[in-house]
């Protein structure tokens, strides 16, 4: 099977984010982290379309949720 890599601006339309919230996810400075990602060369970031299924997966709720600090 062929990978297929996004931009960010395709990766963020396909996951339904915007492109800022991808790159706060590339840099850390959210708590949690982002789909994994390539870099080429000093600026391009990829992702493969696996990846990011994969990190959206991971964000599945097994229905046991619970509001914590709630009133």
């Amino acid at each position: 099977m062929e990978a297929v890599y996004f931009s960010t601006a395709e990766a963020a339309e396909y996951l339904g984010l915007s492109e800022s919230y991808l790159a706060k996810l590339r840099m850390g400075t959210l708590a949690e982290p982002g789909p994994r990602y390539l870099r080429v060369g000093q600026r391009a970031i990829r992702y493969r379309r696996t990846d990011l299924d994969s990190w959206m997966d991971s964000k599945s709720s097994d229905g046991n949720f619970q509001n914590v600090g709630s009133c």
